[in-house]
């Protein structure tokens, strides 16, 4: 290793941020090179100048207030800036569901007309056709609804065990 090299990861080194290997090539340097020993020894003893006259400052008295209103305010601004984030994302969506509305709109009047009409022809029927007949009517029907519920059910079950949903 260089000294070039060894300066470079010097503060690395006494941080204890290396990997094994590196450190041992640090090491290694150090026990050969008396001005990178030199260097790292003038750096530990400005640590721990550094250190000691950071220790003997006290802290201000409204320190932890002035913390607590700065992250306070930064909750603000994150909440405000997510506020315009979804009005943002909402304004350029909505194109999107304008496009999609008319066929939307239509599916759901067709679902209505048809309801509509079921229900038209199911007053009619009441009125016109004897309760006798009605009662096989809906015995029929509800015979077809449940027979097509087990076929489309059969259906599904089918595609899974063929791999078609796996």
């Amino acid at each position: 290793m260089k000294c070039v090299q060894c300066m470079e990861r010097l503060s690395e080194y006494l941080d204890s941020e290396l990997s094994s290997v590196e450190q041992q090539q640090v090491e290694t340097h150090l026990e050969e090179c008396s001005d990178c020993q030199n260097l790292m020894n003038d750096i530990n003893a400005l640590r721990e100048a550094v250190k000691f006259n950071i220790e003997s400052i006290p802290a201000p008295p409204d320190l932890a207030d002035k913390i607590l209103l700065s992250i306070q305010k930064e909750k603000q601004k994150n909440a405000k800036s997510q506020w315009i984030a979804s009005v943002l994302l909402i304004f350029f969506i909505s194109p999107v569901f304008l496009l999609f509305t008319r066929v939307f709109s239509s599916v759901f009047y067709l679902f209505y007309t048809t309801g509509i009409a079921f229900w038209r022809s199911f007053v009619t029927l009441m009125t016109v056709v004897s309760p006798s007949i009605m009662l096989s009517v809906g015995i029929l029907a509800l015979t077809g609804i449940s027979l097509g519920f087990f076929a489309i059910r059969k259906l599904i079950h089918d595609f899974e065990m063929n791999g078609v949903f796996q």
